[in-house]
């Protein structure tokens, strides 16, 4: 048996849709290049937030590098000067040492000078001098050579010649010798 219903029914309202036509494809691919858009903007902000950090970094140990340039500099010109004073103090302690010297040398020559000896030249080349002179006898000349390698301040001494001479009708000798100076006790 077929039914028919002659009641009226109430109708349900028909929504009217509009379709855009988008399909699901392009939905994902507008989503995605927004995300890719918003990923670059994000990298962009670091980046750049990186390299303004960055510069302040270097301008900073620029800031630093000149300021230990300046006391390397200051170190350098230190050293400098203490070279120049150090050299400056080594040449006074030797004009120091070179000015007692002559004296002390000239006063112990003549110390060990016997009564008969005299001398006639004395000549001084670094740390060797050469002395000439004369004496009565040999044996005053053997002394005086004795009493000079006695002494601490020559070493080396050295009979160079001895031979007689006749002067003025007297027989005399006639002397060179050598030596070193010891400057550890001048």
């Amino acid at each position: 048996m077929i039914r028919i219903n002659l009641l009226p029914t109430r109708k349900a309202k028909r929504t009217f849709t509009i379709r855009v036509g988008v399909k699901p494809n392009i939905s994902l691919f507008i989503a995605a290049t927004l995300v890719i858009f918003l990923l670059e903007g994000f990298a962009w902000y670091w980046l750049n937030s990186t390299l303004s950090s960055l510069t302040e970094e270097k301008q900073a140990l620029d800031a630093k590098l000149k300021e230990v340039r300046e006391k390397v500099k200051e170190v350098e010109n230190y050293e400098k000067d203490k070279k120049i004073y150090e050299e400056k103090i080594a040449i006074i302690q030797n004009l120091k040492r070179n000015q007692k010297g002559p004296v002390h040398v000239l006063s112990e020559l003549s110390r060990m000078l016997p009564e008969r000896v005299w001398l006639v030249s004395l000549r001084e080349t670094g740390k060797d001098i050469s002395i000439i002179g004369s004496g009565m006898t040999n044996d005053d000349i053997v002394r005086y050579v004795n009493n000079l390698k006695s002494s601490k301040l020559f070493r080396n001494v050295q009979l160079i010649e001895s031979r007689q001479i006749v002067d003025s009708g007297i027989s005399i000798y006639s002397f060179s010798l050598t030596f070193s100076l010891n400057f550890d006790t001048v």
